[in-house]
């Protein structure tokens, strides 16, 4: 019912009319008269004045800021002093001495001075890549184990891990050698 009272008021526009659109095909609306118009709303009055409170006469205008005075150039900073630099002699502590304590073992522990051992890292793995791997992963393992000693400050150990390390290495640079020349005396034999 809905649709068929919308279609017949496009029947009647565009009998009433007789255009129909361009663009969308549907009929255009009638054309618009000042005299079908409706008039708008008759002008408001406003509000009375409440009681009690003078009629507002707005605000005054306001001042403007006095001009700002600029602040005074400042004066520059005087140099810097320079100061000898300062040598002071290295301190040596002497060690202490405690006496023990009665039915108790002392035990001294020093620090051996100098540089720490050497873990042979590199030489491991260039034997590790180049020679025999199998014998040259064992000396990599042994070097790595020689670092960490060496981080934890246990430098007896880091020295025996260090010299396995490169021992293992130089086996394996030989292995690898004897296996480079045997394979190419057997290469020539066979032709």
């Amino acid at each position: 019912q809905f649709y068929e009272g919308r279609v017949r008021e496009a029947v009647v526009s565009t009998q009433s009319t007789g255009v129909m659109s361009e663009k969308t095909g549907a009929p255009e609306p009638p054309p618009y008269s000042a005299e079908g118009a409706p008039q708008g709303y008759p002008p408001q009055q406003g509000y009375p004045p409440q009681q009690g409170y003078p009629p507002e006469q707005g605000y005054p205008p306001q001042q403007g800021y006095p001009p700002q005075q600029g602040y005074p150039p400042q004066q520059g900073y005087p140099p810097a002093q320079q100061y000898p630099p300062q040598q002071y002699p290295p301190q040596q502590y002497p060690p202490q001495q405690y006496p023990p304590a009665a039915g108790q073992n002392v035990v001294v522990v020093t620090q051996a001075s100098g540089p720490p051992p050497q873990s042979n890292q590199i030489l491991a793995w260039i034997a590790c890549l180049c020679f025999c791997c199998p014998i040259g992963l064992a000396a990599v393992i042994k070097a790595n184990r020689a670092e960490s000693l060496i981080r934890e400050g246990r430098m007896d150990e880091a020295r025996r891990e260090g010299e396995e390390a490169k021992k293992l290495a130089i086996i394996s640079v030989i292995i690898g050698v004897v296996l480079a020349i045997g394979g190419g005396i057997y290469g020539g034999i066979i032709r």
